[in-house]
C-alpha cells in the first residue's frame, strides 16, 4: 500500500526550497552565490529549517527502499536508481549548475558571456569541485545516490539473512536514544562543506529499517504532539541562541584537541536533538494529517526531483535582475519565489516533452 503522506511530505519540504534558497539571499548565512542583505527574518527563518529539513529526505528515501525492494530485485533499484539520480546529477551539473553560478558571478562584477563562463567553469573544474560550486545544489542527488548504492548491499545480506530486528520493541525512547550515533556520525565524513555523508547514511538506514515498519510509524503518530512540540521548543531555544549571534566567531586556539571533540560533539547531539525530533515529529504529523491524495499532489509528487534540479537557476536569475530594479525587499522576496516557482513548472513540463531531455533528468513522460 502506498505511503501518500510520505509523497505529499516529500514534496511539500522541496517546495520549502523556494522561500529557503530565496531568503538565503537575504540573510548572513553560509556562503551562497550572492548576499543583498542580513535580515533577522531570513536568518530565522533558515535557521529553523537548515537543521533538520533534508534529513528528512534523506529517511524519507530509506523508508521508500523498503517499499521499492519489496516489488523490486537489487538490481532493477540500482538501475533506477542510476536513472532518477546520477544521470540527473551529472547532466545537472552540465547544463543547470553552471546557470545558477553564473547569475551569482554577475552579481559580483563578471561581465563575460555566459558561453564563455561555462567555458571556464569547466576547464577550473578541479577547484570548482573543491569549493563544491561545480556540484551546487545538486550534492543532494549525489550524497542520496552514494547512500543508496553503500546501503544496498547491507540491506540485501539482512534480506536474505535469518536474523531479525524486533520492530515490535522500538519504542519512541529509543529511537531518540539514536541522537548519540547520529551526532557522532555527522562529525566525519563531510565530503561537502556542512553536510556529513556519514549522517545522511544514518537517517536513510534508520529509515530503511526501523520507520519503515508499519507499527512503529503508528507509534509516532500516536506520539506526534509530545514529538512535534518537544521539536518546536528545542528549536525555538536553538534560534534564541543562534540568530543573534549570526556572524560571530569563537577562538578555540587555546583548547586542546581533545576539549575542542567534546565541545562540539556536546554540540552535535544538540543539533542532532533538533534534527531527529523534527524527522520523528513531522512524520507523525505527517501520517496522521498527509494521508491523502487528489490530482495535485500526485502530480507534484511525480515532478519533485525535477522541481528540485531546476529551482536554483530561476531563482538566482529573477534575483539577479528583481534586486537591481526595485529596492523593495518584501517585493523582491515575493516576485523572484512567484516567478521562480512558475518557470521551473513551465521547464519541468518542457522537459519531460523531450526525449533525450526526459531521460537526462530523470523524467518520466
Amino acid at each position: 500500500m502506498r505511503k501518500y503522506y510520505l509523497d505529499n511530505l516529500r514534496w511539500l519540504i522541496i517546495l520549502l526550497l523556494f522561500p529557503y534558497h530565496v531568503l538565503l539571499i537575504y540573510s548572513n548565512i553560509g556562503s551562497y552565490y550572492f548576499h543583498a542583505g542580513n535580515s533577522i527574518i531570513a536568518n530565522t527563518f533558515i535557521l529553523s529549517l537548515a537543521p533538520w529539513f533534508m534529513q528528512l529526505l534523506f529517511t524519507i528515501a530509506g523508508i521508500a527502499t523498503y517499499y521499492s525492494l519489496k516489488k523490486r530485485s537489487a538490481s532493477e533499484y540500482l538501475k533506477e536508481r542510476i536513472s532518477k539520480l546520477l544521470i540527473p546529477s551529472v547532466a545537472g551539473k552540465i547544463f543547470v549548475v553552471p546557470v545558477s553560478v553564473y547569475f551569482g558571478s554577475l552579481y559580483s562584477g563578471y561581465t563575460g558571456s555566459f558561453l564563455d563562463f561555462w567555458l571556464d567553469f569547466f576547464t577550473h573544474w578541479l577547484p570548482n569541485l573543491k569549493s563544491g560550486i561545480l556540484i551546487g545544489h545538486l550534492w543532494f542527488l549525489l550524497y542520496l545516490f552514494i547512500v543508496s548504492l553503500i546501503a544496498l548491499p547491507i540491506i540485501m545480506k539482512y534480506k536474505n539473512g535469518k536474523w531479525e530486528i524486533p520492530l515490535e520493541k522500538v519504542t519512541i525512547p529509543k529511537l531518540l536514544s539514536l541522537i548519540i550515533p547520529l551526532a557522532f556520525g555527522s562529525l566525519f565524513l563531510n565530503l561537502y562543506p556542512e553536510k556529513s555523508i556519514l549522517q545522511f547514511f544514518l537517517v536513510f538506514i534508520f529509515g530503511y529499517f526501523l520507520l519503515s515498519d508499519e507499527g512503529v510509524q503508528q507509534k509516532l503518530e500516536d506520539k506526534r504532539w509530545p514529538l512535534f512540540i518537544s521539536f518546536l521548543a528545542i528549536n525555538i531555544f536553538y534560534l534564541l541562541i543562534s540568530v543573534p549571534n549570526i556572524g560571530s566567531t569563537v577562538n578555540t586556539s587555546s583548547q586542546s584537541t581533545f576539549q575542542s571533540f567534546i565541545g562540539a560533539f556536546i554540540m552535535k547531539i544538540f543539533e542532532n536533538s533538533i534534527m531527529w525530533l523534527g524527522v520523528l515529529g513531522v512524520i507523525g504529523m505527517s501520517k496522521h494529517y498527509l494521508e491523502f491524495k487528489t490530482s495535485k499532489t500526485l502530480y507534484l509528487s511525480a515532478v519533485s526531483f525535477p522541481i528540485y534540479i531546476f529551482h536554483l537557476p530561476w531563482i538566482n536569475m529573477f534575483a539577479y535582475y528583481i534586486i537591481n530594479w526595485t529596492p523593495n525587499q518584501p517585493l523582491q522576496i515575493i516576485l523572484i519565489i512567484c516567478l521562480s516557482f512558475i518557470s521551473t513548472i513551465a521547464t519541468v513540463e518542457l522537459v519531460r516533452r523531450i526525449k533525450g531531455f526526459r531521460f537526462l533528468f530523470g523524467i518520466k513522460g
